[in-house]
């Protein structure tokens, strides 16, 4: 019986498997990198336009119309700044027309360059300037007693150490080594567990034992190099520097960070194994082998440890990463040492004991990855990156499962009736098992692409501030999440932390404070962080509420994917009743979680 691969039917699938995941990643890319068109063909004010009355008022009218007039609120972010001082604006209105905007101002603005940046929810953004020569006399009314200057925030007892997590960019390095990773690591594991389950007679083989040692001593140099790397981005060291292993306790602040550790210390420990494979075999050793490979290959279901997911996830992740490891790894002993040139029946053994456990495996592997896809992903699996990664992922699986089933069927009827491994069947065979890896290779660049990702079901954790604030709410849509909190709430010097849960990464992140009590400038806080993390603002005089009443809280970011939609609420600011002395760090401090 002859057996040509690929397949016609194999071609097919191949071919499908390459078109939707061409079209996933062209869709990825266009809908990150487009930009809205639309622009403004008038305005009033005029652009350059000088208006010696303070506007009460801004229209501004779009070449393109916009969606709705339910949804002009959220769909148009309009900022005014004066002199640099942002001014209060209501939220816009838009015309019957779609096309005409208005926004009335809650405050009179300064005298000087007026600057309104504008941006649409489909990435339109552009801005346009015009001066006012109209002069505002307005005064703050300090409150009684005289404690607006002197009153001091109490968030004594919080210290925030200065963390940004935001290193070097080498997010496409760490993710090449991961994939090397994960599949020498798998062959480590599925080719010690393939000796030991249906090829005894591979300890005396000496490709075998080159196969182990030199698969030992790459696997060994790429670990060192992921977690070198991974602590350099937790700690922004330079790469010199986390080349130290002492150095790494100290990186990481995440138990995912301690799991790799302990991997890489599990790889090395590997080559008392793969120096005498018989310790494998030896009841005195074969305990302590079989442990340490076993937990080496389970450490790959505890990645996501501190991320909010279920214990589930985490149990049949480690079953998962057995069944996945010794399969992989199982394959590529098969195509390195065993098919590499004719033999005797012991070789056709290694065969035979691979097409046994096929089916087992693939009935876990299918079994627990659905599991991990339902509560990592829930319902999301096409609304989100992960989610769609996922898809892909399984697709790239089935046909997998579909080459290993037709081995294993060919293995059966075929190789039953030999007696050794011909010289033409053992390069039929490696031809065969070489496809199989190919796929199987490319479902782990999927999972190496997943591993930074966070799954919509694995939400961010808030972490409460260690000092009591007066005032703290948690903000949240689609993809911005941040935590607000603000003590005392008083007029005058004030102390604020914000901390970013959602996204990931993130540019321009600032937080906007106007008052809607007319005359008064709002504050606008840039925030230096890029990643998720807390920002302390301290009680030094940076945070200055000028007026009592309400103040609208704006907080904006953008993403390499555009800017997110603005999360808003409001405070009410009270008049300060007596001065507080109290001691605050005088330095805008970052932490990550």
């Amino acid at each position: 019986m002859n057996v040509r691969f690929p397949h016609p039917l194999a071609r097919v699938l191949i071919l499908l498997v390459v078109w939707m995941g061409v079209s996933l990643g062209s869709s990825a890319v266009s809908a990150a990198g487009q930009a809205g068109t639309n622009e403004i063909i008038s305005s009033n004010p005029a652009a350059n336009q000088v208006v010696s009355d303070p506007p009460k008022q801004l229209q501004v009218v779009f070449r393109d119309p916009l969606p709705s007039v339910e949804s002009a609120a959220t769909d148009v972010k309009l900022v005014l700044a004066c002199n640099g001082a942002l001014v209060g604006l209501n939220a816009p209105q838009l015309a019957p027309d779609l096309k005409t905007v208005s926004v009335a101002l809650t405050q009179i603005p300064e005298a000087g360059l007026c600057t309104l940046s504008w941006s649409l929810a489909d990435g339109s953004v552009g801005s346009f300037s015009f001066t006012s020569t109209a002069t505002v006399e307005s005064t703050t009314a300090p409150a009684e007693g005289g404690a607006t200057a002197t009153t001091v925030p109490q968030i004594i007892g919080e210290v925030v150490p200065e963390r940004t997590g935001s290193g070097p960019r080498v997010g496409g390095l760490l993710g090449l080594l991961r994939v090397f990773e994960y599949l020498l690591v798998s062959s480590l594991f599925g080719g010690l567990m393939l000796l030991v389950l249906a090829w005894p007679e591979g300890v005396d083989y000496g490709v075998g034992k080159r196969f182990f040692r030199l698969t030992w001593l790459l696997a060994t140099v790429v670990m060192y190099l992921v977690v070198a790397i991974s602590a350099m981005r937790q700690s922004d060291s330079g790469f010199v520097s986390a080349l130290n292993p002492f150095s790494w306790f100290s990186a990481f602040d995440q138990a995912s960070g301690y799991v790799l550790i302990l991997r890489f210390v599990l790889v090395a420990a590997f080559g008392w194994i793969a120096a005498n494979l018989e310790r494998a075999f030896d009841p005195a050793t074969q305990v302590p082998s079989m442990g340490i490979a076993v937990v080496m290959m389970a450490t790959y279901g505890l990645s996501r440890l501190g991320q909010d997911i279920s214990i589930f996830s985490y149990l049949i992740g480690v079953v998962h990463a057995l069944a996945v490891g010794l399969w992989i790894g199982a394959l590529v002993l098969l195509s390195r040492a065993v098919l590499v040139g004719p033999g005797d029946e012991d070789l056709l053994h290694a065969v035979r004991g691979m097409a046994k456990l096929t089916t087992p495996l693939i009935l876990v592997a299918t079994i627990t990855g659905v599991l991990q896809v339902y509560l990592l992903d829930g319902f999301n699996i096409f609304t989100s990156g992960h989610g769609l990664l996922n898809v892909l992922k399984v697709l790239v699986v089935a046909l997998m499962i579909w080459i290993a089933l037709m081995l294993k069927v060919f293995a059966e009827s075929r190789l039953q009736r030999e007696h050794e491994l011909t010289g033409k069947m053992a390069w039929r065979l490696r031809r065969a098992v070489g496809i199989e890896i190919m796929v199987g290779l490319l479902a782990l660049v999927l999972t190496s692409w997943m591993v930074p990702m966070r799954p919509p079901q694995a939400s961010a954790a808030p972490n409460a501030p260690a000092a009591q604030y007066a005032f703290r709410e948690e903000l949240q849509n689609d993809r911005f999440h941040v935590i607000v909190s603000m003590t005392p709430g008083v007029v005058g010097v004030n102390a604020m932390r914000i901390e970013l849960l959602e996204p990931s990464r993130i540019n321009n992140f600032t937080v906007n404070l106007v008052p809607q009590e007319p005359g008064y400038s709002g504050i606008a806080i840039n925030l230096p962080i890029k990643r998720r993390g807390a920002v302390i603002v301290p009680g030094d005089g940076t945070l200055n509420l000028n007026v009592g009443g309400v103040w609208s809280i704006e907080v904006t970011g953008a993403t390499t994917t555009g800017e997110l939609i603005p999360l808003a609420t409001t405070i009410t600011v009270t008049d300060a009743e007596t001065p507080t002395a109290t001691t605050i760090p005088t330095t805008t401090t970052t932490v990550a979680p």
